[in-house]
């Protein structure tokens, strides 16, 4: 049974550094592709302005324009991505409205769900005007909603995607393992990118928080649609 265990650790272990290396350069990127925006936003008035529209938006819309901004970002637009990158490469994309049709609601939904999730950040701690604020709803978000919801919630349900929309992926495995080799290596890629993106998040005014996590969202989908469309 130990003997068990310690290769469970080691195979979740040897999956963590294999995503940490593969997310290592396209997390940096993003990273600093939201530094850049939230300095303009503090530092260029006409910045400020676009973005302060984009939170009326979001305030007359509420959920509506977290689910129609998140399914437009992580779904319609890499769609289009994958579409051009495929006619390049001379293959079919026959099966775009299907996959529209499981990617634009689960999408949208997991944009309700954040948009719900920061509000709650903003109920419990108030707005982020010290560090220490900010420091709890990171810690909340980083080892909380991430490990208990946000990870295992994506890996389950593309796992059910992967085989047929059935039950068939998630034969066989007990809870400790399938969590240990499927999903930490997901958290831990996580931490290592959005641990710096969400502290740029919660150090905005509250309504710029769904806004900055749909472009955030947006550039991360794309980026791996493009890597994985290079790696067929």
């Amino acid at each position: 049974m130990k003997h068990h265990q310690n290769n469970v650790i080691r195979a979740a272990w040897k999956e963590s550094l294999t995503a940490l290396r593969a997310n290592l350069i396209p997390g940096l990127f993003l990273q600093l592709l939201m530094a850049f925006m939230a300095a303009t936003y503090f530092l260029s008035p006409d910045a400020r302005a676009t973005f302060e529209k984009l939170t009326l938006l979001r305030s007359h819309w509420g959920l509506l324009f977290s689910f129609i901004g998140t399914s437009a970002a992580s779904a319609v637009l890499p769609e289009f991505l994958q579409l051009l990158l495929r006619r390049k490469l001379g293959t079919n994309s026959s099966t775009l409205g299907q996959r529209l049709l499981f990617a634009v609601p689960f999408w949208g939904l997991i944009g309700m769900q954040v948009d719900l999730f920061y509000r709650l950040q903003y109920a419990l701690f108030g707005p982020s005007d010290t560090a220490l604020v900010i420091i709890k709803k990171v810690l909340v978000d980083a080892f909380l909603y991430c490990p208990l919801l946000a990870m295992p919630q994506a890996v389950c349900v593309f796992l059910w995607r992967d085989h047929g929309f059935t039950l068939r992926g998630f034969r066989g495995h007990h809870p400790v393992p399938f969590y240990a080799l499927r999903i930490f290596p997901v958290l831990m890629a996580n931490w290592m990118v959005w641990i710096p993106l969400v502290t740029i998040i919660y150090s905005l005014p509250a309504a710029l928080g769904v806004p900055f996590f749909i472009v955030a969202q947006s550039f991360w989908v794309m980026v791996f649609t493009t890597l994985s469309e290079k790696n067929k």
